[in-house]
């Protein structure tokens, strides 16, 4: 028999419309506990509500496994398998050889990213309760993805600090090789797992470059924030008549180097600058078609939400007041910390001040590898504007 958290009297409504997460002012007693223990839940008159891993310290103390009264290894078999089928249904794994195959709580694994690059896995865990059953869940990856030739332990995040675990990259089942190369749509990449942004490529992002393969044809194009020059390979293979591709990392402008000449397209349609963005678009004149703005998340904690604010609008202000009559631009931010809400006044109040007429032609669409639970909006961290710029 588990222990049991009871919660406080009439504080079982979140559970009930089955979020995820149990935060320590809603909870009546606890028993001892090993930090990251899986614990019952229960109400203040005794309905069983859930199976929750807990934290001894944080005010978000419980990050719930399953509604259902399965056993640990029930819940874990299943979960992974329904992530293992979304997946099967959603790509052709000729053309796209890398995806999200695990997304914390929309695939009801809080805690728990794993990426998969062709026969490479990256696994980030983000919390005590999924530290403690990484062994479990590593061992279920291998039986059901036979063809996994190396497992990457790449947990490195804020969110793992604020839980009280060290950062850690480590080979846990394999060889993970330093570079290697996967396809998207068709288009090849080189990926770094260990040593490149997040798991190794902003994958979250596919849908938004196939948008871009949509528009770039005959278009100039500039590529902010590039990154390895996924969007600038997109607008190459529709057509572009010129991509400039910015990025202040060395080794990120190298690979997107790299990338243009592994898909054979012309080097010389692909001016590549290694800068600061925020440099480039004070000191520039941007006679482009389309711009894109993708830059790291400006706010990863709360208390740097004012600078994101500045950091976002000062971007859009200055392409907006440089960019050409009937220009195109992307404009996203992947800060969890500035909603959609937010994000669209900061575009507002950009395109005031410089007062240009600027119209939303769509926007961002969610690539399916990153699901979000209905019942955890709190999951919805990335958005995008694709504005017309008169």
């Amino acid at each position: 028999m588990k222990k049991r958290a009871i919660l406080k009297p009439s504080r079982e409504k979140s559970l009930l419309n089955r979020h995820p997460w149990i935060f320590s002012g809603a909870i009546a007693s606890l028993p001892e506990f090993e930090q990251g223990e899986i614990l019952e839940v229960y109400s203040s008159c005794g309905k069983y509500l859930a199976q929750a891993y807990f934290h001894k310290d944080n005010s978000l103390a419980a990050r719930v496994l399953t509604f259902d009264c399965d056993l640990e290894g029930v819940t874990l078999n299943k979960h992974l398998d329904r992530a293992i089928e979304l997946r099967k249904k959603l790509f052709c794994q000729k053309a796209t050889t890398c995806f999200r195959l695990v997304n914390a709580e929309a695939d009801e694994l809080p805690g728990l990213i794993i990426d998969i690059y062709d026969t490479i896995a990256v696994m980030q865990i983000n919390t005590w309760g999924m530290q403690r059953l990484k062994e479990k869940i590593l061992s279920l990856l291998l039986k059901k993805l036979p063809h996994i030739t190396g497992v990457l332990e790449k947990s490195v995040s804020s969110a793992r600090l604020q839980e009280g675990l060290e950062e850690k990259k480590a080979v846990l089942f394999g060889t993970v090789p330093q570079e290697l190369i996967v396809k998207e749509n068709g288009l090849s990449m080189y990926v770094t797992p260990e040593v490149g942004q997040k798991t190794g490529l902003f994958l979250d992002q596919r849908e938004m470059r196939q948008l871009i393969f949509r528009h770039a044809k005959g278009k100039r194009v500039l590529n902010c924030f590039s990154y390895t020059g996924g969007f600038s390979l997109f607008a190459l293979e529709a057509g572009a008549k010129h991509i400039t591709s910015i990025d202040v990392s060395k080794r990120a402008c190298e690979l997107a180097r790299r990338n243009t000449l592994l898909n054979k397209f012309p080097i010389e349609a692909h001016t590549i600058i290694q800068t600061d963005v925020f440099e480039y678009l004070r000191q520039k004149d941007l006679p482009f078609d389309l711009v894109i703005l993708d830059p790291p998340a400006f706010a990863k904690r709360r208390q740097d939400v004012n600078n994101a604010c500045y950091g976002y609008k000062e971007i859009n202000y200055l392409s907006l007041a440089k960019m050409p009559y009937d220009s195109l631009l992307l404009s996203s931010s992947c800060s969890y910390f500035i909603n959609e809400t937010l994000f669209r006044q900061l575009l507002f109040q950009a395109a005031a001040d410089v007062k240009r007429s600027v119209s939303i032609l769509s926007k961002h669409i969610q690539t399916p590898d990153h699901p979000i639970s209905l019942f955890h909006p709190e999951g919805d961290y990335l958005k995008s504007f694709f504005l017309r710029v008169c």
